[in-house]
């Protein structure tokens, strides 16, 4: 009976002890899921800004679903974006560089990241690790080549979109006289010759001449398609090189096809879009003009080429700030790669069609991208304008490095005013060339 006794209460304290050891794994594990629920609730977000050039209100609403979209995939992540017009923009930048206050993230572009960079406040190992882990055989290798850091394997920026200039031509007028379409200096001539009618106001072809940067970027196109570099391996101007001679005489031979005078923006867009001229060297950005013309479906679009093909434009970039935290140098890695994805890049795309050109060249064929009615108008014209980016070429950039006197040399407009004294004024073409290669030679010993 004694032993039947003990029995029963030993039995019974088991029971007793197990039912506490589960109280207690129950009540350890409701504080640890507290504790947990306490931690993410009170665990801050990362934040970071980012500042652009594009404070238009539909262009604002386009950038802020781009953020949203990202936000709701990184909940962790906090993006605001600070508009900037872009009139004032550098005075911005360089406000807050003095004051070491940049934002995490930046609008760019091929100028401005040089200026960055040579100011060294950009995080160029983080654009690479950005590019790398995107992979560089899908964006167009201009694109990357031009965005080279001057002294080391990384980049200045990590391309979104960009604009790109050619030669814009009526493919009926081509057809009608069985012209080859305007690629070489030989068939761009053939054509400007054979489509010339100034008696009715018809001009073979129309492009910058007067005394500003648009003729530099322009006349860039024929140059460098000969190989006319404009410095030497020493990094001295060489402006009076036979190839540079031979690119200017072609320049001017072209004149003669071309409506007379100093001609600017508005002047060659509206004699090609007004039908007065069948070619054009002009930017995407005439896009839209030909679309409100119910032309896009009679253009296409070349690259000139000699003894290399040669396009002229410009990226848009977005830089990270070295300034910028390890956790915000993070986020912001991810808001880029983000933005390179197709449906946010589309997006970004679409807010300047025409203008704004993928550097990806997944989006360039894709039919999302086409589908917009102004890309749908063009064809496949509109997915040929960005291939421009492989030839994509800027007179002082040579071998991953820009002349460091290539930004006085474009803002004192040598080579425009040497090459309106030459075409407009019929001023002695090897005087001239002399006289902006002196004009060179003076910026470099500055």
């Amino acid at each position: 009976m004694f032993k039947k006794s003990i029995s029963i209460l030993i039995a019974l304290l088991m029971v007793i002890s197990l039912a506490l050891t589960g109280c207690g794994k129950k009540e350890t594990a409701e504080t640890n899921n507290q504790e947990t629920q306490t931690t993410q609730e009170t665990k801050q977000k990362v934040t970071i800004e980012f500042m652009h050039s594009q404070p238009e209100e539909e262009r604002v609403s386009t950038i802020q679903k781009i953020i949203d979209d990202f936000m709701a995939k990184n909940p962790d992540i906090e993006v605001k974006q600070v508009p900037v017009p872009e009139d004032t923009y550098m005075t911005k930048l360089t406000t807050l560089i003095s004051s070491q206050q940049l934002p995490v993230l930046m609008e760019s572009n091929i100028d401005w990241g040089r200026l960055l960079y040579a100011e060294g406040v950009l995080d160029t190992a983080a654009h690479t690790e950005v590019i790398d882990a995107k992979g560089k055989d899908a964006f167009f290798k201009g694109a990357l080549e031009i965005l080279q850091a001057p002294d080391k394997p990384e980049y200045i920026g990590v391309p979104v979109s960009g604009w790109v200039a050619g030669i814009w031509y009526n493919k009926a007028l081509f057809e009608e006289k069985k012209l080859a379409p305007p690629t070489t200096w030989d068939n761009i001539l053939k054509a400007a010759k054979a489509l010339h009618d100034p008696s009715k106001k018809k001009y073979g072809i129309v492009f910058a001449t007067e005394e500003s940067d648009f003729t530099e970027q322009t006349f860039t196109q024929i140059a460098l398609s000969n190989n006319a570099e404009l410095f030497d391996e020493n990094g001295n101007p060489k402006f009076n090189s036979p190839e540079m001679k031979e690119a200017i005489k072609f320049y001017k031979e072209l004149y003669k096809y071309s409506p007379k005078g100093s001609n600017g923006v508005t002047q060659v867009k509206d004699a090609f879009v007004g039908g007065n001229a069948a070619m054009a060297i002009y930017s995407t950005y005439i896009m839209p003009a030909l679309y409100e013309q119910k032309m896009a479906d009679k253009i296409g679009f070349a690259v000139p080429e000699k003894k290399t093909a040669a396009g002229f434009g410009m990226l848009t970039t977005i830089a990270i700030s070295n300034m910028a935290k390890p956790e915000e140098r993070e986020a912001a890695k991810k808001f880029i790669s983000f933005m390179l994805e197709k449906e946010s890049n589309i997006t970004w795309l679409h807010m300047s069609p025409g203008g704004a050109n993928p550097v990806l060249k997944e989006i360039a064929s894709d039919e999302q991208y086409k589908s917009h009615e102004l890309l749908k108008a063009f064809g496949e014209t509109s997915s040929k304008v960005p291939e421009a980016f492989n030839e994509l070429k800027m007179l002082g950039f040579q071998n991953g490095k820009s002349h460091p006197k290539m930004g006085v040399i474009t803002s004192k407009l040598v080579i425009p005013k040497a090459l309106n004294a030459i075409l407009v004024q019929n001023a002695n073409l090897d005087k001239e060339v002399e006289k902006a290669q002196k004009a060179m030679e003076e910026i470099c010993k500055e």
